[in-house]
């Protein structure tokens, strides 16, 4: 029972207590509640359900913030093109760009917005009452007369858009086409995917649009798109260009063609339901972080000619096992960092470097075979991998980095590093052998 007695003082279940007493207590209660709820935020990822969209002009979408329960705030950057309401209603109103902002405390999240002209039945071509515009060839004449060299398709993969400032970029804006539920860009006479206005659970890719030969998908094209499961890319089309996929979180199945020749960073970067995709002979690069938390991805078969797989390619995929081709030379920093399903890697006969933190935190890899190639391990290369049984290194001199092999990779400065309980097999009186008894590793001879 509390009741107010006199201007001072309160009466608390029979007792009394000061009023300024009781502000402070409140307020101190008042200011760990807010802490508390502060911090819930703060631990749960907070994102916009999508990054970027492709809209016509009157259609409306609605835009949500997952991972907060606060208060949101929404604008519009340019309210001539796309207005959003309180609630997070977002309508076209006219061709152009805009960038719609949600605010909450001091965190702003962005989407794109690119608005189209509205589609009349005059811009579609008909036949038999249906949409006809994907002309699905299969033959490998379709690209035989415009295909690109290799160094034509490094240059595309690594050619990025201009920076998206919020402004109308007039060169830009006269080149996206619409078609159907594609947006395009003409390049040179031939079409780039831009995005895909739709909500199909399966999309086929198409090669050509309306008599236009389409040969790249372009950066960002289906970023955060969350309807699609399955992507089949029509042969004809040779490059996926970066984050193309990212972020499609119930995107399960792709499939490539033998076409495809180059693959662009982060392209299928936390497509976490991805369980299929295929790697196409004629690729030469996996970029960085391509697959980088697929978590449901537990194999994939890499190509013989395959030449380099950049850092952090498969960081915290599902992948169980792996086979790395010959022609790759080295497995760069982070290259398989955190995937804790990894039981089995057969590295190339031409192996000279493993990256430092390249398979940390691999909990469930027991036994790893080194070609005699190898010239260099990498920093806590092999750190983390509690279940690691033994290593075995066919080369003799190899220039191995601090803390090759320990439990406890994020010790502090008042910690010791733990040796990992493993076996090295290695050269007798090779530095190999000098490593495992500085570190105090168990030390084994090749059998010959």
């Amino acid at each position: 029972m509390l009741k107010l007695i006199g201007t001072k003082n309160v009466l608390i279940n029979g007792g009394y207590m000061n009023k300024k007493k009781i502000l402070v207590v409140l307020t101190a209660m008042i200011i760990s509640l807010c802490a508390v709820f502060v911090t819930v935020d703060a631990a749960t990822k907070v994102k916009l359900t999508k990054k970027s969209v492709a809209m016509y002009e009157g259609d409306s979408i609605f835009l949500k913030v997952k991972g907060t329960k606060s208060k949101i705030k929404w604008s519009s950057k340019n309210k001539k093109v796309a207005v959003v309401t309180k609630k997070g209603k977002v309508k076209a109103v006219k061709k152009g760009r805009t960038v719609i902002y949600a605010k909450f405390g001091k965190k702003v999240l962005k989407c794109k917005i690119i608005v189209n002209e509205k589609v009349t039945n005059k811009d579609v071509i008909k036949n038999d009452n249906k949409d006809t515009i994907v002309n699905e060839t299969t033959t490998k004449e379709f690209i035989t007369k415009e295909t690109t060299t290799k160094e034509q398709v490094k240059e595309e993969i690594t050619t990025k858009k201009p920076v998206d400032n919020g402004t109308d970029n007039e060169e830009e804006m006269n080149n996206n086409i619409t078609i159907g539920k594609w947006v395009v860009m003409d390049l040179d006479g031939r079409y780039a995917i831009e995005g895909y206005h739709g909500s199909d659970k399966e999309i086929t890719v198409p090669n050509e649009l309306n008599g236009v030969k389409v040969w790249l998908i372009d950066s960002d094209a289906f970023m955060d798109n969350m309807d699609v499961e399955k992507v089949v890319v029509s042969y004809g089309i040779q490059i996926v260009r970066s984050s193309a996929f990212e972020g499609c979180d119930y995107l399960k199945t792709v499939v490539l063609p033998e076409s495809v020749t180059g693959i662009g960073d982060r392209a299928f970067k936390n497509c976490y339901e991805l369980e299929s995709v295929n790697v196409p002979s004629g690729v030469e690069t996996i970029g960085e972080e391509t697959f980088m938390g697929c978590s449901s991805l537990t194999s994939i078969q890499l190509p013989d000619d395959l030449e380099e797989i950049d850092s952090s390619a498969f960081n915290g995929s599902g992948i169980t096992n792996i086979v790395i081709p010959d022609k790759v030379t080295a497995i760069l920093s982070k290259t398989f960092m955190n995937c804790k399903n990894l039981e089995s890697v057969t590295l190339g006969k031409k192996t000279r470097v493993i990256g430092f933190l390249s398979f940390e935190n691999c909990s469930s890899l027991k036994n790893i075979v080194l070609p005699e190639t190898l010239e260099k391990i990498g920093m806590r290369a092999f750190a983390g991998c509690t279940f690691l049984e033994s290593v075995t290194v066919y080369a003799g001199e190899v220039d191995i980095l601090k803390d090759a092999w320990i439990k406890n990779p994020n010790y502090s400065r008042d910690e010791e590093p733990i040796p990992l309980e493993c076996t090295i097999i290695g050269v007798k009186g090779s530095l190999v052998e000098a490593y495992a008894i500085e570190y105090g590793l168990k030390f084994e001879e090749i059998e010959e």
